[in-house]
């Protein structure tokens, strides 16, 4: 997940601290973004960086 953009037109150059980024990804499982947690945590590192974050679960 994306840790220094912060996609909101109200607060340009607002940022998301490291800390904040496990929070943030269990209150979007808890709410039902499942699909968009899988996209960002799997599917673009694997196609912008060609890495494998699942296979580093193992």
């Amino acid at each position: 997940m994306e840790t220094d953009y912060v996609d909101d037109p109200d607060r340009p150059g607002a940022v998301m601290g490291p800390k904040t980024v496990p929070r943030r990804v269990d209150w979007l499982l808890s709410q039902g973004y499942d699909d968009a947690v899988r996209r960002a945590h799997v599917e673009t590192p694997l196609a912008v960086y060609d890495v494998d974050t699942e296979a580093t679960l193992d």
